[in-house]
């Protein structure tokens, strides 16, 4: 690509690419400068052709992301759980204000163009459970409910899964993948089970 970049340029790039730009990407795919391609966000930003997710990362407009696509890249490593997840998977029926997902890092919270996103702290040893899904990063079933109830614990909550489908949960998976997971979070899993499923 020439490193004349023009809005037309820019349009058709956009047309043509992806939902999520990261800052390296754009600077490796334009050729741009760095001071030419920080000049050209700002215009694409006020024309709302590209939108500030934070942390280096730019929504293309044209392509416009969806929030759990966005939670899989902001905050790496990062997989949506717990309430997100168990409503995706059908196992709650009300789907949470705030999309919820667990990382590696610090917990927190960042506020983007498209909604809420919370991340919790997990253990590495518990990190596990997840798979690519149109462009995201979403907990089995089974997983998201074991980080439910060990987050739950961890911030000194009983959780009550009385209300939820548990038709839609694999006992058996449920059982395989909770050894990691801390003999409060097991003892809890396996009562629900006998308590709640079918």
């Amino acid at each position: 690509m020439s490193k004349v970049f023009t809005q037309a340029n820019w349009m058709e790039f956009l047309r043509r690419g992806k939902s999520i730009y990261s800052y390296a990407e754009l600077m490796r795919l334009t050729r741009l400068s760095e001071p030419a391609l920080r000049r050209a966000l700002t215009r694409l930003g006020r024309r709302q052709f590209l939108t500030s997710l934070g942390k280096s990362l730019y929504a293309n407009t044209f392509k416009t992301p969806t929030l759990e696509e966005i939670a899989s890249l902001l905050y790496p490593p990062a997989y949506i759980s717990l309430e997100s997840a168990l409503f995706m998977h059908g196992i709650i029926d009300q789907a949470p204000h705030v999309l919820h997902g667990v990382t590696l890092n610090k917990t927190k919270s960042f506020s983007t163009a498209l909604g809420e996103i919370a991340y919790f702290h997990i253990k590495p040893e518990l990190f596990f459970g997840y798979a690519a899904q149109d462009r995201m990063f979403l907990a089995e079933p089974e997983k998201a409910a074991l980080d439910f109830i060990y987050l739950q614990r961890q911030n000194g909550l009983a959780p009550i899964p009385d209300e939820w489908n548990w038709d839609h949960l694999d006992r058996q998976r449920l059982q395989e993948i909770m050894t990691p997971y801390p003999e409060t979070v097991k003892k809890d899993a396996v009562r629900f089970i006998y308590e709640f499923a079918r």
